[in-house]
């Protein structure tokens, strides 16, 4: 079997140069909702045969057949399809499933990152170089700039006081089941929350992280935010011990967020972190002309109850 792993580095992307000069793959099987964003934005979703579950944008996706979940694909479904290449992110599995499908010929390429803006970029270049549309590539990065460059002029005339004492951000996996998993460093959300000028109360921690309500209430943070889309995350807020006690529960600073827009790394994630931004600061000034050109997650907060 023939698996390509590629490790993207903030500075550098490691290729296998036989990953880069491989004849050019027409029927593609996606593990990775990013990457199924990204072939999009590239149009080239012709060459799509199936995608994983987490493929779930643009809307469209949904007439390709399921792989099952991107840890664990289905290997009689991606055979199903006759792919000359599945291409998965780093969680694609489990090893076992890629290991059989690879045997029968399929050829196997796994994209590691790290999560940071940069490698975001690598990514999608590196798609437009698999698939031979460098142009095209280069287009989706100058679309992603326009959301770049307006986060770094925001950051930029943020307030003294913003820049001075940033605000202090708790992000929350899940709140279920009593017991909430928050992230540390080295997660995408402290990526994100740290592009958006704003600080990590779990930074000296890495991973994702289970908090106690007691250990959580002594971090006190300014703003909260849930990447949950239950209706019902609120109500499991109110339920959890010492959190109504909390700085940013008192000030209805809690907002619910779309995991796969803001932490899925792909070409929505600029503007999903400039879209953060407005809502942890109380003023983040975006450039004369910026407008959000996806449909926005408009952030649903306490104040909606």
């Amino acid at each position: 079997m023939m698996v390509h792993r590629l490790l993207f580095i903030s500075c550098f992307i490691a290729l296998t140069s036989s990953a880069v000069n491989a004849v050019t793959p027409e029927r593609i099987a996606v593990a990775g909702g990013s990457i199924t964003e990204i072939i999009y934005r590239l149009g080239e979703q012709s060459r799509i045969v199936g995608v994983d579950s987490t493929s779930n944008f643009p809307e469209e996706t949904k007439k390709f057949p399921q792989l099952g979940y991107v840890r664990n694909i289905s290997v009689e479904g991606a055979l199903s399809l006759n792919p000359d290449l599945l291409l998965g992110e780093e969680d694609a599995g489990p090893t076992k499933a890629l290991k059989q499908i690879g045997s029968i010929g399929v050829k196997i390429d796994i994209i590691e990152k790290d999560n940071t803006i940069k490698t975001l970029q690598e990514k999608v270049m590196y798609i437009a170089k698999l698939l031979g549309v460098e142009d095209k590539g280069d287009v989706l990065l100058e679309d992603m700039q326009i959301d770049l460059d307006a986060l770094a002029y925001a950051k930029q005339h943020l307030p003294e006081s913003a820049k001075n004492t940033p605000p202090r951000v708790l992000f929350f996996l899940t709140l279920e089941n009593g017991a909430p998993i928050a992230s540390g460093r080295a997660t995408p959300a402290h990526t994100v929350v740290e592009e958006a000028g704003a600080i990590n109360v779990l930074a000296d921690y890495e991973g994702w992280i289970k908090l106690s309500p007691e250990s959580a209430l002594e971090l006190n943070p300014d703003v909260i935010i849930v990447m949950n889309r239950r209706q019902d995350t609120f109500k499991q807020m109110d339920n959890l011990p010492h959190f109504k006690y909390m700085k940013a529960v008192k000030n209805k600073a809690v907002y619910i967020i779309d995991g796969i827009y803001l932490l899925g790394f792909g070409p929505r994630t600029p503007q999903a972190i400039v879209e953060l931004g407005t809502v942890i600061h109380k003023d983040f000034p975006l450039p004369e002309g910026y407008e959000f050109r996806y449909p926005r997650d408009d952030l649903p907060s306490m104040v909606e109850r």
